[in-house]
């Protein structure tokens, strides 16, 4: 993958986790909880880390593969075509 699709692709998942991470911010001072900011972080990622990992990545990687005029599975597959290989170490 070219750099520049790997800097798309963190940017896009960027625009995904940015309002995920403010909205449930709002949402615990919307509910008056008064945390911690350590506790806040603690709760906000394990709350939007599943929702970018099931929802956001797979949708950006289907972005990314129609901006090359491919199917997900070509994409994977070049990925993986362009993967170090193990052996070689």
């Amino acid at each position: 993958m070219r750099w520049w699709d790997k800097l798309m692709m963190s940017f896009l998942i960027w625009v995904c986790v940015f309002p995920g991470v403010l909205m449930i911010t709002y949402l615990f001072r919307w509910v008056g909880l008064d945390l911690d900011l350590w506790l806040e972080i603690l709760l906000s990622t394990a709350l939007t880390v599943p929702l970018i990992t099931v929802v956001a990545a797979p949708q950006v990687e289907k972005l990314v593969a129609v901006a090359h005029d491919q199917t997900l599975a070509e994409l994977k597959m070049d990925q993986a075509r362009e993967a170090e290989d193990p052996k070689s170490g």
